[in-house]
């Protein structure tokens, strides 16, 4: 034992071997532990992908019998707008069902008034009888229900309320005595207008849910797969345990803190979701791949056994392993012969170095076309001259680029004086703007605290008039003080009011008018009815509104000013145009930024338009000039038509 580490500590092969020996083989441990978490990871995705392909083409079966009876259903209607009588109802109904083989059952169901000679309304009804039909022929019977109380029925009751065609979650519509199906059956109901649009009855086509179901569990991946589908609210229409359909739904008696896994699987079914999901079904691991029904509130679900999806993971376990021992024990050979194969020409490097190192290294080395550690180390010293003069000329790349940022500096230095610039002429404009109606407010409270009684009544008002004006302009000042402020500390926007259009529209025209005394004549051009509201932030809204008119009103000595609100199909449009003197073409693109004034000797502060565009941004909308209007100024505010 001693001998042998004396001679791992004196051999460099056997030194280096270990080495390396160690660090190859916990390389390869990691990469064939990699290989084989992925070779699950493509296996599983192979099996859900398969699964997947089962899933939609399944959904594609169930969705062609649906478009069937749609279609059908449709086809019948314009003969139904046209022929009302009794007879012909009973012989459209007989045609649907006889010529789709997929329709378990028709009818057209009229209302109570629509025929006056009826006392408890009229529904023409044609059902396929199974146990009559023939591989040859159908057998379809066709009755009249004249006293029959279909108006509480739930495939008349559903497109009676919501106008519309539908598909109704299947259920039990059997009557002892009756011609009625002894299915369970989904129905597919259109509701029937005369031409004033008044409702007059349904048409209601129905699918065997046995039908369905057949359809659905034709086709297995795996042995212990299932498929299941659930309507709406949750409850089962397909279902390996029949006892569960219809009455009881995905979250029966399943405890949330226990099976959150299943809860959320059915609350990703119900909302109509499409996806997978490893869930636990009565204790063992299952993938839950499912999807809904396009045009239904139906989702359908394909269940498999984890175990089954992943058999092909486990035999690759039989594999791997001895792959593993086979691998390290060639490693280690391979790993041996390899070192004390380029550790031998060291010995002749060594006499080499031993020359230069008697004084002989001015002597360049001369470049070697062996590939060996010799070959590479004499190679590294010719390689080490050429690096020098490549540093050198990075230094000198390093100095033009220190150079560049210094211009680059030099220029953010000079913005950043012309930004302290901007932030005095600021302070020293809202100081002015601040110091004018507050002196004007002093000066009047002064008199009406001395001589208030040599004062008229008239007078009194006049000074209380200007007051509230001058407050106003405080208060709107304040106000955008306080939006700058919201947008500077990155703040949202709230959207939740509910806001008239129009009503809106009113408050800012009456706000700008008491806010800047004027002459021009204002117009509000509404092409909405008040009843339209859109789904904004109102307080921002009229503030951005109120500042827009009182820039307008600003700058327009003469003319008129216009307010239109139109609606397209996504937005609602506030167009606010004057006839004022404009924006220079010259200063379109920078009147939306910070301490940006057309007129620098105007009165103002240089946030409005940079403020009203911001907010806008902050509540999905869009402030914009329209640089093509030339008589005068026109903007546009547009935010989302959202209720």
């Amino acid at each position: 034992m001693i001998e042998m580490r004396k001679h791992i500590r004196q051999s460099l092969s056997t030194r280096l071997c270990l080495d390396i020996l160690i660090v190859v083989v916990l390389v390869f441990s990691l990469s064939l532990g990699f290989l084989y978490w992925q070779s699950r990871n493509i296996i599983r995705e192979e099996a859900i992908d398969e699964a997947s392909h089962v899933l939609d083409n399944t959904a594609l079966r169930v969705k062609g019998y649906m478009v069937e009876v749609e279609t059908a259903t449709r086809n019948i209607i314009w003969l139904v707008n046209l022929h009302h009588e009794k007879d012909s109802l009973l012989k459209y109904t007989h045609r649907i069902v006889a010529n789709h083989p997929n329709t378990n059952g028709c009818s057209i169901t009229m209302e109570p008034d629509f025929y006056p000679d009826e006392k408890y309304g009229f529904s023409a009804y044609s059902v396929r009888l199974e146990e009559y039909s023939t591989p040859e022929k159908d057998s379809v019977a066709t009755v009249r229900e004249a006293d029959y109380d279909y108006y509480d029925k739930v495939w008349y009751k559903t497109p009676r309320q919501k106008k519309t065609a539908c598909w109704v979650d299947p259920f039990d519509d059997y009557n002892d005595g009756t011609l009625s199906s002894p299915e369970m059956i989904a129905s597919y109901c259109i509701p029937l207008s005369d031409r004033q649009g008044k409702f007059v009855g349904v048409i209601s086509t129905d699918l065997s849910l046995k039908r369905l179901t057949e359809t659905i569990t034709a086709e297995h991946p795996y042995k212990n797969s299932y498929f299941m589908m659930l309507g709406a609210d949750g409850h089962y229409f397909v279902h390996p345990d029949t006892t569960k359909l219809l009455r009881q739904t995905i979250f029966t008696g399943t405890d949330p803190r226990e099976h959150t896994d299943i809860v959320a699987l059915g609350y990703e079914m119900t909302n109509g979701r499409t996806g997978h999901m490893e869930v636990k079904i009565d204790g063992k691991s299952h993938i839950v791949l499912y999807r809904p029904l396009e045009g239904t509130q139906w989702s359908i679900a394909l269940v498999c056994p984890s175990n089954e999806m992943l058999r092909g993971y486990s035999r690759l376990n039989y594999i791997l392993l001895p792959l593993l021992i086979i691998g390290l024990l060639l490693l280690a050979w391979g790993c041996h012969r390899i070192v004390k194969h380029f550790t031998q020409p060291l010995g002749l490097l060594a006499a080499e170095l031993r020359q230069i190192g008697h004084g002989d290294y001015e002597k360049p080395l001369p470049h070697s076309e062996r590939t060996d550690l010799i070959g590479q180390l004499q190679n590294s010293f010719c390689q080490m001259r050429r690096s020098i003069s490549q540093h050198i000329r990075e230094v000198e790349k390093t100095k033009q680029e220190t150079e560049q940022r210094t211009r680059e500096l030099e220029q953010a230095t000079l913005l950043a004086q012309q930004a302290s610039e901007q932030k005095t002429q600021f302070m020293q404009d809202i100081t002015h703007q601040i110091r004018t109606p507050l002196n004007i407010v002093h000066g009047f409270s002064q008199v009406l605290r001395d001589d208030c009684g040599a004062i008229t009544g008239e007078e009194k008002r006049e000074m209380a008039e200007t007051m509230y004006v001058q407050t106003n302009a405080l208060d709107y000042m304040v106000s955008k003080l306080l939006i700058a402020s919201l947008i500077e500390s990155h703040q949202a926007i709230s959207t939740d009011d509910t806001v008239g259009c129009n009503d809106v529209a009113r408050e800012a025209f009456e706000n700008a008018g008491s806010l800047i005394p004027h002459t021009t004549e204002m117009h509000l051009d509404s092409h909405v009815d008040d009843e339209l509201t859109i789904q904004t932030n109102r307080h921002h809204l009229l503030i951005v509104l109120t500042e827009l008119l009182v820039n307008a009103l600003h700058f327009t000595n003469e003319g008129s000013l216009t307010m239109r609100i139109e609606v397209t199909e996504s937005d609602v449009n506030f167009t606010i145009e004057d006839t004022g003197l404009g924006i220079p073409s010259e200063k379109a693109d920078f009147i939306f930024e910070k301490f940006t004034k057309v007129d620098m000797f105007t009165e103002g502060l240089g946030l409005g338009l940079f403020l009203c565009r911001r907010v806008i941004m902050l509540m999905d909308g869009t402030l914009t000039l329209d640089s093509q209007y030339t008589g005068g100024s026109r903007f546009i505010v547009s935010l989302p038509l959202r209720h």
